[in-house]
């Protein structure tokens, strides 16, 4: 009975009940774990993993790279809204992620997202296939680096996130199409 009720949610759960309230007070923490514990119950959370493992110097590079490639594309979008000639479309690219569990695909895909000038679209869980529009980017070799992009994070990612009982992969550094993946403009 008191299984479905799990500490870290729980606590989370009151925790932003207290910050919409505004006030740190007995009631208001004390209505938070109410709430907290009602959410629970009726709708109760999956267990949480225990298999990931946080590798510090790999989740430093990882945080590292992606404030550097924030900077760097929020610099590159803002020059392409700013110059005289238009925008391209952009393009959707279909990336195959080589990682096979849906935490970390999910980590690569919101860490892609977050970068401007990139949107993940899909990630299909089935076949691994992240699908994104990349803004105006059309020329095959364009479309390569950024394919080779969401592959290194997903080398950084696996660097950060090891889960437990996997082994590990050597990166793919080559910046190559691979047959299984297609590239539509």
């Amino acid at each position: 009975m008191l299984a479905r009720l799990q500490l870290l949610p729980m606590l989370g759960l009151a925790v932003i009940w207290v910050v919409l309230t505004g006030e740190v007070t007995v009631s208001s923490v004390f209505y938070g774990l109410l709430v907290a514990a009602l959410l629970l119950w009726f709708f109760p959370m999956p267990p949480l993993m225990s298999t990931v493992r946080v590798h510090p110097l790999g989740l430093a590079a990882l945080v590292g790279r992606f404030l550097t490639d924030l900077v760097v594309a929020s610099v590159a979008v803002a020059w392409k809204a700013l110059r005289p000639r238009p925008v391209n479309a952009g393009s959707l690219l279909d990336v195959k992620l080589r990682l096979d569990d849906d935490l970390r695909r999910v980590v690569v895909a919101e860490l892609t997202s977050l970068v401007p000038g990139t949107v993940v679209v899909d990630v299909d869980p089935h076949t691994s296939i992240l699908t994104l529009h990349v803004l105006d980017v059309t020329e095959p070799e364009q479309l390569a680096r950024e394919r080779a992009k969401v592959h290194a994070l997903e080398d950084r990612v696996e660097r950060a996130l090891s889960v437990a009982g996997r082994p590990a992969r050597r990166p793919v550094t080559e910046l190559r199409l691979r047959p299984d993946e297609e590239v539509r403009p």
